[in-house]
């Protein structure tokens, strides 16, 4: 194998990570391989650190521009990119020492346009592996209409994608990433990774999906505080069009238009604090609550830390405790997450299971269970089943 691979690394002010995630690139076992780093106007030392690394390997460039944001680096880094492959990296992360290599050699053998794989997320040390829904394979343009396209962004169950939208952590031939990175709107915080990644998936002929999990992302503090903040709905009505106006120009909007309305769905539930000047509806994927009940939240990831927050902010019930058998890892992080122990004293008329993924839910459940807790008061996600989805979106002014 020869084919050069440019790593594509967007960097604002991660100057306490960003060795580890250089020379994780640089310590690749396959050598052919480019790394651009992108200092996005950065503040502290990042962008000194990108110099010292390009003036003492020829195989590093830098790019210094004024700070844009993600989608404005992203274009620079891959329009600078002369590999026949292309592969982002965040920052803060870091890749294992053979992802190229192993990525490489299943682009090569199957001529594949894009490499999907597993990734490992880490919390304080714990390390939990997050795998695609989609089984691994090669998917030819016939089995891509067949099995991934009709479960990509939705697979039946909440906030269940068939392949992670995130552009990091994925092999892609350069030419075909480059014409969909360009025509993201630069200033999109909020499914930028989506509006990159899910076209050149559709525009690709052959897509291999492994579950090798060897790109680490790293869960910070900083950006937790930074990802709970409330999206704005203007920009959720922007992805909703913009979306929708890709896969109309690619002729699979039959196809994806209820996988749509769930991703959107899932993504207010996410990200909205409940009702907004423009609607009246509360998104709680638990089913009915009571006004004024108490509630005690399981679950201290992203959508638990979310749920917390919305409760609170909206007044309308009261968390009693928030749990996670995780606790000291999210104490770390400055979360009030403790230990189930803390139920024992505590009145609550339901504890919310704030877990997307089934098997984990399933397994809280027993864990509650065994400790005590009524199984009447514990709320699963119920995924809104029964309720009217294109309903619910009019509401925030969503309407295919």
């Amino acid at each position: 194998m020869n084919s050069l691979v440019s790593i594509v690394i967007p960097i604002y002010n991660s100057e306490a990570y960003l060795d580890k995630c250089i020379q994780s690139a640089l310590n690749q076992s396959y050598p052919h391989i480019e790394i651009i780093l992108v200092d996005d106007g950065s503040t502290d030392t990042s962008g000194k650190v990108c110099d010292e690394y390009a003036s003492t390997d020829s195989r590093v460039k830098v790019i210094h521009k004024p700070n844009g944001g993600l989608v404005s680096s992203r274009k620079a880094g891959i329009s600078a990119a002369t590999g026949e492959y292309v592969l982002y990296i965040d920052g803060d992360d870091w890749i294992e020492l053979d992802l190229v290599k192993r990525y490489l050699e299943q682009a090569l053998e199957h001529n594949a346009d894009v490499v999907v794989s597993s990734h490992k997320v880490n919390l304080e040390g714990r390390i939990e592996i997050l795998i695609n829904t989609l089984p691994p394979g090669v998917y030819d343009k016939e089995a891509l209409l067949q099995n991934v396209y009709p479960k990509m962004l939705y697979t039946g169950q909440f906030s269940q994608f068939g392949i992670f939208s995130y552009s990091w952590g994925k092999l892609y031939r350069r030419d075909i990433l480059l014409e969909n990175q360009l025509k993201v709107q630069e200033g999109i915080t909020i499914g930028e990774d989506a509006l990159c990644l899910y076209p050149t998936l559709l525009d690709a002929s052959i897509v291999v999906i492994l579950n090798e999990p060897c790109y680490h992302y790293r869960q910070r503090a900083d950006s937790l505080i930074k990802t709970l903040r409330t999206i704005e709905i203007s920009k959720m009505q922007k992805l909703y069009v913009d979306l929708k106006e890709i896969f109309e120009s690619r002729g699979v909007l039959g196809m994806m238009q209820t996988q749509l309305q769930y991703y959107m769905l899932s993504l207010l539930t996410i990200n909205t604090e409940g009702p907004t000047l423009c609607n009246e509806v509360d998104l709680y994927p638990f089913g009915e609550i009571e006004s004024g009940s108490k509630l005690a939240i399981y679950g201290g990831g992203t959508f638990g830390q979310h749920l917390h927050k919305k409760i609170n902010k909206q007044g309308r019930h009261q968390v009693v405790a928030w749990v996670d058998k995780r606790h000291e890892a999210y104490s770390k992080l400055n979360l009030s997450v403790t230990g189930l122990n803390s139920l024992d004293s505590l009145e609550y008329d339901a504890v919310l299971l704030a877990l997307i993924d089934q098997d984990n839910s399933n397994q809280a459940l027993l864990e509650l269970t065994s400790h005590g807790v009524d199984a009447k008061r514990i709320k699963q996600i119920s995924h809104y089943e029964n309720q009217d989805i294109e309903k619910l979106l009019s509401e925030y002014k969503l309407k295919l």
